[in-house]
Formats: C-alpha cells, structure tokens, sequence
C-alpha cells in the first residue's frame, strides 16, 4: 500500500518487507529502481513536477527520515494543528506512526542489502561519491560480510558514457549509486534500461558514513527525530540543505494540507 506524500507516493512498508521486494525484483531479472524519500526530496518535488513523476515511477520508494512519518501523519488529520503534530516526534511516537508506521532509513538500509546479497549470493556495486570512498565503503561492507561478492567500488568519476558501459560489463545485481539526490534519480531514470542490474538504488551520501568519512548520528537523535540537528553540528557546510530539510519542509506541508482543506 501507497501513501502520498503531498503528491508524492511513498510504500507504506516494513523493513522485513523491502527486503523481500528486493530480493523478488533481483530474481526476477528485469531493472528496477528503489528511491528513498525524506523531506528534502518532497520539498524539489513540489517544485519539479518532472522529478516528482521520477519518485512515483520508481518500482519501491521507501519512507526515509521522520519526516515523511510526520507528514503522512499531519497530512491525514484534518483538525491536528501543525505544532502539536511536531511535538509528537519527540514527545509521541506511536502517534507518527500510526499512518507510515516504520522509517526505513537509506543509509542503514544498505547494511540490510548486503546481508541479502551475502546471503544469496547476488552481486553488489558501489559507483558514486569523491576520492575512493566507494573503496573504503566496500572494504568496510566486506569486514561485516565476508563473502560479500562486490564487483565495482568507484569514486570521483563522470557519470557519463563510459561508466554506464562499465557498469553493464560488470552484470551487477545490485547496484548502488552515490550521485547526490536530485541529480542521482534522473540519471537513473534515463539510465536503468542501459545499465544491465536488477536493482538500482540512489544513496546519496550514504558512503561517507559507511566509510567511517562522517561520524553517524547517535542513538538519541535517531530516537527523537533529531539526526538533521546532529548533521547541523558536524556537517555546518549542509545548512541550506538542512534548511531545506527542515524548515522549507515543514512550511510547505502546511500550506499544502492548508490548500487541500481550502479547495475542498
């Protein structure tokens, strides 16, 4: 079952579940795509129509961050006032899950697809990201996964012609691309039927935090919906985005819910 998300179909799935849609799709042997919208994404979707169809076509779209569990909370409550929608990310968790009921984050998510791919033998390519973190993501993902079967670690390349072709040599089932969202998605869009995979995933910067390049957020940010907070402190360069995340995002929930009541 779908969820929208101020137009934006998100699966209303558990963890467990994603996995055994992965693990169809890469038995199946046709491309498919899995994207992860959190609240930034919304945000270029409401603006981007084009990118917005992008989302809704993709063949699994998991609810990434809590702030696709609140919207889909606050969106489908006609008489909750938006501040005391936000205080239940911390103060009343089983409320924001009531409609999408798990988070399933992207980043920590990928640790999930490589037990799969061990488990089942699939083969796994990481392609995206600067220097040779997709190398040191790999070397990280084999000391969890020992027989893990990764075919291709590459960093700090184009993503034009050549690694397209180099991607489709490599037969990958599972393919994991790191070119920062939005751009990530409409490459992949354009690009999935040349790419000889199953899967293909955008991960943004996920590979900075498998290789260890930024600290993860601690426990107690992830418990209370705080983990654009812990990046605002680590990472200051990412404010616009953070701002984008955060409060770009709220505002525009609530003028689309305010919209929709209006015109109804």
């Amino acid at each position: 079952m779908k969820s929208s998300i101020a137009g934006v179909l998100v699966d209303n799935i558990t963890k467990h579940e994603a996995i055994e849609a992965i693990d169809n799709f890469v038995k199946s042997g046709q491309p498919h795509s899995v994207v992860t919208p959190y609240s930034e994404l919304i945000v270029w979707a409401l603006d981007n129509s084009s990118y917005r169809n992008i989302l809704n076509n993709a063949d699994l779209s998991l609810p990434d961050g809590v702030g696709i569990l609140w919207a889909a909370k606050y969106l489908s409550s006609p008489k909750v006032g938006l501040w005391r929608s936000l205080l239940s990310i911390i103060f009343d968790r089983p409320y924001i899950r009531s409609v999408i009921q798990e988070q399933i984050s992207g980043s920590r998510f990928i640790y999930d697809i490589a037990e799969l791919a061990e488990e089942k033998n699939y083969s796994l390519s990481l392609v995206g990201g600067s220097g040779n973190v997709a190398a040191q993501s790999a070397y990280e993902l084999k000391k969890l996964f020992s027989n893990l079967n990764i075919k291709l670690a590459l960093s700090g390349r184009p993503f034009d012609a050549k690694i397209v072709e180099e991607i489709s040599r490599s037969n990958s089932d599972i393919l994991l691309i790191a070119y920062s969202p939005p751009k990530q998605e409409i490459w992949l869009s354009q690009n999935l039927p040349d790419l000889n995979v199953r899967v293909a995933m955008g991960v943004g910067g996920s590979f900075d935090y498998i290789a260890k390049k930024h600290p993860v957020a601690p426990s107690w940010a992830k418990s209370w919906g705080l983990e654009w907070f812990w990046r605002l402190i680590t990472q200051p360069w990412r404010l616009k985005r953070i701002w984008n995340a955060v409060p770009m995002f709220i505002w525009k929930i609530y003028k689309y819910k305010k919209y929709a009541r209006s015109s109804n």
